[in-house]
């Protein structure tokens, strides 16, 4: 994947200091969007493959004000998307997006009642997919204490890196049903600036030519290279990651992900066995106490950050024991049994040296025992303190151990290929 060249917007976006700046009514006088912009880009593997994507991810950008003041809010309106999870997530315009607050449809209440399940694991019941929303972005701090939230309302802060002139709003979809597109069959919801002179459907937005270099910016800013190299055997490991955390590319403050950098120079296999919570299953379908609402792994170029290809807990085949193998290898370095028929799933490692293997969790139940935010809060644990028989093991494999033992199920597999792997062979090609 090129690197496409970076604009003056985006280098001034990307070189001012991180420092805030306090914003009183109508916020930075050198704000390029005043009242708004409709959807400006979309990114997901096909359109434009960076940013750590899941593959079944679909995210549409937006550009708002700084802060519009005199009271203006923006109203967002929509309908509950045929998909297993969507938010809204507001960041501060500074690259990579540093998170200012979340509102995911485990918290949107439908306009005609409904309460949300006190399990955010739990799909919203969205009456057959004709429940529609209204949620407003404010322009105040996110309440210290949740219980202080406004019901169906993003916050969108009342401050800035010093250099940065909008804010980003971001609209996440991920795992569509299979009889819809990526946004679910609701297509994007209704952006409206409401202020006190005038109510605006930001699809006529006065903004026009900004938002046009808005989207330009937006556009060179999506490009996400990351340096790094993939670690050995002695050190191949996963490392919890918060879906709030510095350096995660433009955050979702629902997730939790589990990340281990890889290198296909060490051997010809990667091996990752699990154990799969029980999850949400597709809309409308519900499952009345899942674990989680969404569980992917991913293999993704580490250097490049593009999505490689996904397994989502729809898609991976579970053993007898109730857990998965899944096989990562060059194509043309497939076992024969890395397949699905014979208990074992298998994912590309992309054309790149260096790769970053991932599992992801999004919305998990309070007090689940393996919910990646336990690793998160003791990174200095092992993850089978953290997270118990929900701790994930990762491990390097040449082909002749593999082919040996997968018969026996992956238990067996793991604990072989550790004791056998052999680092000349794996640069030998096992």
């Amino acid at each position: 994947m090129s690197l496409r060249a970076v604009g003056l917007a985006a280098l001034l976006t990307a070189a001012a200091p991180a420092v805030e700046a306090q914003l009183g009514p109508g916020g930075n006088p050198l704000q390029t969007v005043r009242y708004g912009c409709y959807w400006t880009n979309t990114t997901d593997t096909t359109t434009n493959n960076t940013g750590f994507l899941d593959s079944t991810a679909t995210y549409t950008v937006t550009t708002l004000p700084l802060n519009p003041g005199n009271g203006a809010r923006i109203v967002i309106r929509g309908r509950f998307p045929k998909v297993r999870y969507f938010s809204f997530q507001i960041y501060d315009g500074f690259r990579p997006g540093n998170f200012v607050d979340s509102i995911p449809d485990a918290l949107i209440t439908p306009v005609g009642g409904a309460t949300p399940a006190p399990n955010p694991a739990v799909l919203p019941d969205a009456n057959g997919y004709t429940a529609t929303y209204q949620l407003q972005v404010v322009y105040r701090d996110p309440p210290a204490n949740p219980a202080n939230r406004q019901p169906n309302t993003l916050y969108a802060g009342v401050s800035a890196p010093i250099g940065v002139f909008n804010k980003t709003l971001l609209y996440r979809t991920y795992l569509p049903n299979t009889d819809s597109n990526g946004l679910g069959g609701a297509g994007l919801p209704e952006l409206i600036y409401a202020g006190p002179e005038a109510q605006i459907n930001l699809r006529n937005t006065p903004d026009t030519g900004a938002c046009k270099l808005a989207q330009l910016n937006n556009d060179l800013l999506r490009v996400f290279p990351v340096p790094g190299i993939g670690q050995n055997q002695a050190n191949v490991a996963f490392r919890p990651v918060s879906g709030r955390g510095a350096g995660v590319f433009y955050p979702n403050g629902d997730s939790n992900y589990l990340r281990a950098q890889t290198g296909r120079l060490y051997a010809p296999l990667i091996v990752v066995r699990g154990r799969l919570p029980l999850t949400a299953v597709q809309p409308p379908l519900l499952v009345a106490d899942p674990m989680v609402r969404y569980y992917s792994l991913c293999q993704n170029d580490l250097n490049t950050s593009r999505n490689v290809g996904c397994l989502t807990d729809r898609d991976l085949r579970l053993q007898a024991d109730g857990t998965f193998t899944a096989v990562i290898s060059m194509p043309a370095n497939r076992p024969s049994l890395a397949r699905p028929e014979f208990g074992y799933n298998w994912l590309p490692f992309g054309d790149q040296l260096n790769g970053l293997t991932v599992l992801r969790q999004i919305l998990a139940k309070p007090g689940f025992s393996g919910d990646f935010a336990r690793a998160v809060d003791r990174p200095a644990l092992p993850l089978t303190r953290t997270l118990g028989s929900f701790a994930p093991d990762i491990t390097y494999c040449d082909r002749a151990t593999f082919i040996s033992y997968a018969p026996s199920g992956g238990a067996a597999l793991v604990d072989a290929c550790r004791k056998n792997f052999s680092l000349l062979g794996g640069l030998l090609g096992g």
